[in-house]
């Protein structure tokens, strides 16, 4: 029986590539019902192949267990999802797929990310040892509601590639000063990867995203703020910093409670966002912006 998990995730892409498009038009104005039933049936006749040949079809292979992320095509991460009464050989199975499928289109390296709390916990850290990734950080997690949002005036200039007032040039040389003295572990990604996996990751309208913050005509830092695919109203920062020089002036927690005011105005209703155990900073202005500690996370990686 086909698994329509793969089908569901790629829809809302669709949807909200379509609602990007038309601003402030309702979510479903300007594609028919007819136009949605024809798009699922294609999805469904092309997974129903054994080749995979979509970052789609590979979550319908791990259905539920796990959450894929497109960084395509240097790299797919995959998140622990609902593997609580999953049997240790079908989690075990459905990496090997993972690690088939990332081998299979020559990807630079595959993430994964794991649940501290999780009953499979020390099973996949074992495994994923085992299958020789490597351990990258420790992480934290936090959630808040976006319903109680103020609507104060932006006290910010945010400049983005979309509205052409930052040059995709000129944004990638900020985010690598950003990325300058973090308190989060060095990637082993080039900013110009990282930007090619916004891309990808968010599809159509990924520069409105790719937001530049200055004051008085300089540069202070960074935001991506996003609606998380395959999902309908969850806020993300796809990345969210400040250059050395801007740090220690207590500006981060405001830029970020703005990067909030922006995701509710995007339509995320809550915000989910992460940081490195060690970043205790970025925790602070997590809890200062009211959200609140959700869960512990590991991240691994495989270079291949």
């Amino acid at each position: 029986m086909y698994n329509f998990i793969a089908v569901r995730q790629e829809l809302w892409q669709k949807l909200n590539e379509r609602r990007n498009s038309l601003n402030s038009v309702p979510l479903l104005a300007g594609i028919g019902i007819a136009e949605l039933l024809f798009y699922a049936a294609a999805l469904i006749k092309r997974n129903g192949g054994r080749t995979l040949n979509s970052v789609v079809e590979l979550q319908a292979v791990v259905e539920d267990s796990f959450k894929i992320l497109n960084g395509l095509p240097n790299y797919i991460s995959f998140e622990e999802n609902q593997t609580q009464v999953e049997s240790e050989v079908s989690l075990e199975n459905k990496i090997k797929r993972i690690l088939s499928f990332g081998e299979q289109l020559k990807v630079k390296r595959i993430g994964a990310i794991i649940h501290k709390s999780s009953s499979k916990y020390h099973f996949l850290s074992q495994l994923l040892n085992r299958y020789h990734f490597d351990y990258y950080a420790s992480k934290v997690e936090f959630q808040r509601g976006l319903f109680n949002i103020d609507e104060e005036p932006f006290s910010y200039e945010w400049r983005s590639i979309g509205n052409e007032t930052i040059t995709e040039e000129d944004f990638i040389l900020l985010w690598s000063r950003c990325m300058q003295g973090s308190a989060n572990a060095a990637s082993s990604l080039s900013i110009e990867e990282h930007l090619s996996s916004v891309k990808s990751e968010l599809g159509t309208g990924w520069e409105n995203s790719c937001m530049a913050v200055f004051k008085e005509n300089q540069a202070v830092g960074i935001s991506i703020p996003h609606l998380e695919p395959g999902t309908l109203d969850e806020g993300r920062l796809f990345y969210f910093g400040l250059i050395p020089e801007q740090r220690g002036k207590g500006l981060s927690t405001e830029i970020h409670y703005q990067s909030l005011k922006l995701l509710k105005e995007m339509g995320a209703s809550y915000y989910k966002g992460s940081t490195h155990k060690s970043n205790k900073s970025m925790q602070a202005v997590f809890q200062k912006n009211g959200c609140v500690l959700k869960e512990y996370v590991e991240s691994y990686y495989i270079t291949l």
